[in-house]
């Protein structure tokens, strides 16, 4: 597409897409979760704090007026990103396009 070689990519794992995707349209993975990886980067509720990763040492207190991890990668970022692993800081108010949150229904 024209349009889109602005975006970073990887032709190697060109899924096809546009920017983010409806959900349902890949397999679920071993845990029978569905796009956990490369549609839009995560907001998780804990304060960018260096590792090793500790629940008790206040980070995960909503509260703290302090920058929150964004994890994994999103479909602006290098496929290298699109990963649980990798993380950034953004402040909570700030506000990121490629940036959303997961809805788990049981």
């Amino acid at each position: 597409n024209i349009y889109d070689n602005w975006i970073p990519q990887s032709r190697g794992v060109n899924d096809g897409g546009f920017l983010s995707e409806t959900s349902g349209k890949w397999k679920a993975n071993p845990w029978g979760l569905l796009e956990m990886h490369g549609n839009v980067a995560e907001w998780t509720r804990s304060v960018y704090a260096p590792y090793p990763y500790n629940e008790y040492d206040g980070r995960n207190d909503v509260h703290l007026k302090a920058k929150r991890v964004v994890r994994g990668g999103s479909w602006w970022d290098r496929s290298k990103h699109a990963t649980a692993s990798f993380r950034r800081a953004y402040r909570p108010y700030q506000p990121v396009y490629n940036v959303g949150f997961r809805v788990v229904v049981e």
